[in-house]
């Protein structure tokens, strides 16, 4: 399996665990709520937890529309058993996530449905790989695909492409 596949897999994996975020919630309307209603609860209604768990969401927050404070509240719920380092990754991903474009959110969803589709000692056995990998090369990945250019996303295709049998070009 390629390095670009096994990263594609860990950071889906990663962020899957926190960032999950169904799409019918990602597809509506970003940005503004209505003026004359907010999707309850308002940033000011959080619980003083939650606004800590929650901080990189803050000046968006009340734009969000309910299925995804939802979604948002629940990952909260986790976030005070999560270790202090467990807690800082979170936070930098929450605030990656929020910046992408709702097709890069699509294609995270994508990845996450794709990695669990495997079997967990597969799974689990491509984190491994990549974390194993050296420092400069993860960020040489990361740096990939953060870019844009979708190179990474490219190799990952590529590479599940070879291993899945014979397919015709109307299922592709």
């Amino acid at each position: 399996m390629s390095v670009g596949l096994r990263f594609c897999l860990a950071v889906a994996a990663v962020a899957a665990t926190v960032l999950f975020v169904p799409a019918q919630a990602q597809q509506k309307a970003p940005g503004k709520p209505a003026a004359a209603a907010v999707a309850r609860p308002a940033w000011h209604e959080l619980s003083p937890a939650q606004k800590e768990a929650l901080a990189p969401l803050a000046k968006d927050w009340d734009g969000f529309d309910r299925d995804r404070k939802l979604k948002w509240l629940e990952v909260a719920k986790k976030y005070p058993s999560l270790s202090a380092d467990g807690k800082q990754r979170i936070h930098e991903r929450m605030a990656e996530f929020v910046k992408l474009s709702p097709e890069q959110r699509r294609n995270v969803r994508e990845n996450f449905r794709k990695a669990y589709e495997l079997p967990i000692d597969q799974r689990q056995a491509l984190i491994q790989e990549y974390k194993d990998l050296p420092a400069e090369r993860k960020r040489e990945l990361s740096d990939r695909a953060r870019s844009g250019n979708g190179a990474a996303a490219k190799a990952a295709r590529d590479a599940r492409r070879a291993k899945e049998p014979a397919k015709s070009e109307s299922t592709k």
